[in-house]
């Protein structure tokens, strides 16, 4: 293996490129957080208007565990009430689909908002916001509306801080 040797020369290249990167690394993170927060602006961001809701079909086991589709309406449009948040003729909308299977369950939550597309020049629902939850429900259907309570939260929390200007001004 060879020895490098840096003249004095060298030495200011070499503390220069040292300085570029280190205000790179100093530089990085807020790229990074402003990259995060248009990620978030474009996965939540509605201006603040109000959102409605749809419900994917059930299982027929949740008829085993007393689990209804007004069961689950009346837990997110309760929230999304709650929040102010709720309005029924929207076009971007949360998806609610609740899988089961006899003794587990599988919740996804979707935020879905109309994507334009310049090529076709058509606008389509388009799912930008995605969260989810798996469990037992042990023949009960406290767990799944539980769960999505819990999912409520989240996506309540995350699309309240991203719309918290826009609704600041409503």
């Amino acid at each position: 293996m060879g020895t490098l040797l840096v003249g004095r020369e060298g030495l200011g290249a070499r503390f220069g490129l040292i300085m570029l990167v280190g205000s790179l690394l100093v530089a990085a993170p807020a790229n990074a957080d402003d990259m995060d927060d248009r990620l978030a602006a474009f996965k939540l961001f509605t201006n603040c208007e109000p959102i409605d809701f749809r419900v994917g079909g059930l299982h027929p086991v949740a008829e085993n565990i007393n689990l209804t589709r007004e069961a689950i309406i009346d837990t997110v449009e309760g929230r999304l009430n709650e929040a102010g948040m709720y309005g029924p003729d929207s076009d971007t909308y949360l998806f609610i689909n609740v899988n089961l299977s006899d003794e587990a369950f599988d919740i996804i939550l979707a935020l879905k908002k109309q994507l334009y597309d310049r090529y076709s020049g058509e606008s389509r629902p388009a799912t930008t916001w995605p969260t989810g939850a798996v469990g037992t429900h042990e023949s009960s259907p406290d767990a799944i509306l539980t769960a999505i309570d819990g999912l409520m939260d989240k996506f309540l929390g995350e699309f309240q801080s991203v719309n918290e200007e826009a609704c600041s001004q409503r």
